[in-house]
């Protein structure tokens, strides 16, 4: 199995899984086994269908990294707010249905749990024709991944909940609804911001509050109050402020923040890094970018300082940069597919090497060669999702820098190197 960008789809390849309608995810479009012709492949290009998967020969074990299942859950759910959505800002008004969402979420969080190897592709859900109710269903996936990476971190932060710590049906919740308040600002705030992205409007600012008002009594208290400060920063230049007693006025920063807040802040600010909107409105939005360069931005930029640093890990494994069965291209120009990946250095993968004519159909080859890139110095991947990425690439500062694993059981041993002190 190749995953392959639809740009890069030809007549004669066959699907390796079904393709639903991006805007009606239980409509079957076509189904595994399905061979593609140019009007089918001009169809899904009108659909915004985004990429597909292919069958191919060698990559068979891609399979057990791919769960339907995962994919339905999540289209589902973000089908179902983004009915929702659509219907306020289409009429004013909706019913808001928060016990079906929570069902959703919960069978979203089932299937991941089912299938912890599925869970690293972070693709579309579904599209939307608006950009709003598309971000609520990413977001709440992204969100979803990272709580089940950080189960040891939230339970260390939520200590006096008990295994109760571990459910992340709220964290879902919240972040699912993290923008409901955008539906109480006029059409033109909305498309300005989106537009301009300025986080110091105090207009657009309002929408967290304007968002917790919304859900408040609505959903369990931990998840509205995500809502409320899913835009507060590590380093405490986020908001909304917190009012002391004095009256003062005070930022939140750290370990103060919720760590569901914190959790959202991250898969919010990666999704809104990983698709750009659109020039104007009405205008198609501009094809995702490269996962491998929202985490460089994240890790290196500016940026970096706004995401709790655990959490962080947590983001470069549940998001991979390159994850198995995708196609790259490396400096020296040989088309590869990813066949595995070390989180420990994401960004330096084994890949096999692919027939030249590797995506023209009934030129299919087995892979000849495979290549650890770890141990091949003067070789980096140069191209993936279509864009050149050969700047993108991001290698780990210190042996453990991002394994997760390893800093969440540092966290448990302290108090007790502390103790033996």
């Amino acid at each position: 199995m190749l995953r392959v960008d639809l740009s890069q789809a030809r007549p004669g390849m066959e699907l390796a899984m079904p393709v639903t309608h991006p805007r009606s995810p239980e409509t079957v479009l076509l189904r595994a086994g399905f061979t593609l012709d140019g009007k089918t492949i001009d169809r899904l290009s009108e659909l915004r269908a985004r990429e597909i998967w292919i069958k191919y020969p060698g990559m068979e074990f891609v399979a057990e990294h791919i769960s339907p299942a995962i994919v339905r859950a999540g289209q589902r759910l973000s089908g179902a707010i983004g009915s929702a959505f659509e219907e306020v800002l289409r009429d004013g008004a909706a019913d808001l249905e928060y016990t079906s969402y929570r069902r959703a979420i919960q069978e979203l969080m089932e299937r991941l749990v089912e299938c912890p190897r599925a869970g690293v592709f972070v693709m579309d859900l579904a599209s939307s024709e608006t950009p709003l109710s598309r971000s609520a269903g990413q977001g709440c996936f992204i969100a979803l991944l990272l709580g089940l990476k950080l189960e040891t971190y939230l339970m260390l932060s939520r200590a006096r909940l008990g295994l109760v710590a571990r459910d992340v049906s709220n964290l879902g919740m919240g972040a699912l609804l993290r923008d409901i308040g955008m539906l109480a600002r006029p059409a033109p705030d909305r498309w300005q911001w989106r537009l301009c992205c300025d986080e110091v409007d105090p207009t657009w600012r309002d929408h967290v509050t304007a968002g917790y008002e919304m859900v408040r009594g609505e959903i369990e208290p931990s998840a509205a109050a995500a809502v409320l400060h899913h835009h507060q920063h590590f380093d405490g230049s986020g908001f909304p402020h917190r009012t002391m007693v004095s009256g003062k006025e005070e930022p939140l920063r750290g370990t103060d923040i919720h760590i569901f807040a914190r959790i959202i802040a991250a898969a919010d600010v990666f999704e809104r890094m990983r698709f750009p909107p659109a020039p104007a409105a009405g205008q198609p939005e501009p094809a995702p970018v490269p996962v491998v360069r929202v985490l460089n931005r994240l890790l290196r930029g500016p940026e970096s300082a706004w995401l709790d640093p655990m959490v962080m890990k947590a983001l470069v494994q549940a998001a991979p940069p390159f994850p198995q069965g995708s196609l790259v291209t490396l400096s020296n120009g040989l088309r590869c597919a990813v066949t595995a990946c070390d989180p420990r250095d994401p960004c330096r993968p084994e890949v096999a090497v692919l027939d030249r004519f590797a995506l023209e159909p009934g030129k299919f080859e087995h892979p000849r060669e495979r290549i650890d890139l770890r141990e091949t110095e003067h070789l980096h991947i140069a191209e993936a999702e279509g864009q050149d990425v050969s700047t993108d690439l991001f290698f780990p500062q210190t042996p453990d820098e991002f394994d997760v694993h390893k800093a969440q059981t540092a966290l448990i041993r302290r108090p007790m190197d502390g103790v033996a002190g």
